[in-house]
């Protein structure tokens, strides 16, 4: 059974290196960009199953870089690995469907999180329409949940 594609996105080279030679058994083929901008046009032309992205990047960071994607109807798995996290960028984040979140540079549980993403990619054709209402309770229920933590 094929694993998928992947896409890697985020500004630091050295980082897009280590986390390719880390994830190749996890996928068919690895792409890679060093912003948004360059993340979409990578989808223009290739088919992939899952997203690693950073938020803080030139050019288009990874916040305007998930609403370009959702805004073309693209639900594809998108996890946010960065060291740039806080509640605000999260809570903006969910909105638009991110898939996970893991703190860079930190390796640990990656493996396990692509896995389920890449997977989740081969089930996944269009984001669902939720009403409104539906949107609001998804978003109390997880401010409840930051709040208890």
């Amino acid at each position: 059974m094929p694993n998928g594609n992947l896409l890697i996105i985020d500004d630091e080279i050295v980082l897009l290196k280590r986390l390719k030679k880390c994830l190749e058994s996890y996928a068919d083929e690895i792409y890679l960009a060093v912003d948004g901008l360059e993340g979409l046009k990578v989808l223009e032309t290739h088919k992939v199953n899952c997203i690693i992205c950073d938020i803080k990047m030139p050019k288009m960071n990874g916040l305007e870089f998930i609403k370009q994607l959702r805004a073309q109807n693209d639900s594809t798995p998108l996890i946010f690995f960065t060291g740039h996290g806080n509640r605000e960028l999260m809570l903006e984040a969910i909105k638009y469907g991110a898939f996970d979140f893991l703190d860079k540079p930190k390796l640990d549980g990656l493996e396990e999180v692509v896995s389920r993403g890449m997977k989740e990619g081969f089930e996944r054709k269009t984001i669902p329409q939720e009403s409104e209402e539906e949107i609001m309770n998804a978003y109390a229920k997880l401010m409840k949940e930051i709040d208890n933590t």
